[in-house]
């Protein structure tokens, strides 16, 4: 097997690395460039076939930078919803509720078809609702002797959680 690199580089790269996945991968590599059988150098590096294939030919693609690890690179799946989106839904929330209206995952779910066109799995709506500091609620029966005085001094004076998205964009959105 022919590398662009000495075992000398796979080592000097081996001892200098502080990723564990680059250390691991360019001893594979030296243990090969020194001439060792295939089978030998899995056996002491603990790589598969197919995995050790994976790894030569990211490394005679992208030469040593195939040995890194590329997983930090990977900025996960993309938000359901904008930073514009959320905002408008968490204000239209908090407009609705204020005049007595109660939010449920069907109701985000109709209200994203009919405003935005998006079709979401009604569990994802119950998380929108989460993210904008609300939860999945009924209206509770009414008690003909209640004191609605006495009850709002007995309600926390906290303030509704917001998530991150959320808190972002609101925050840009002062600073204008």
């Amino acid at each position: 097997m022919t590398f662009k690199h000495t075992a000398a580089d796979f080592w000097q790269i081996y001892r200098r690395s502080t990723c564990a996945v680059e250390r691991r991968r360019s001893h594979l590599l030296a243990f090969l460039a020194e001439g060792k059988s295939a089978a030998e150098a899995l056996k002491l590096t603990g790589y598969s076939y197919q995995g050790a294939d994976k790894i030569i030919d990211a490394y005679h693609v992208q030469g040593l930078s195939g040995l890194k690890d590329q997983r930090h690179q990977n900025r996960g799946a993309p938000t359901l919803l904008s930073d514009a989106e959320l905002l408008l839904l968490a204000q239209t929330i908090r407009a609705d509720t204020a005049s007595g209206g109660v939010w449920n995952g069907r109701r985000v779910q109709g209200w994203m078809k009919q405003t935005l066109g998006k079709t979401l799995h009604l569990s994802r709506c119950y998380e929108f609702l989460d993210a904008v500091g609300y939860s999945r609620q009924v209206p509770r029966p009414r008690h003909i002797e209640a004191d609605p005085i006495a009850q709002e001094a007995f309600k926390k004076k906290a303030s509704p959680r917001w998530s991150k998205q959320l808190k972002r964009v609101s925050s840009a959105l002062d600073e204008r």
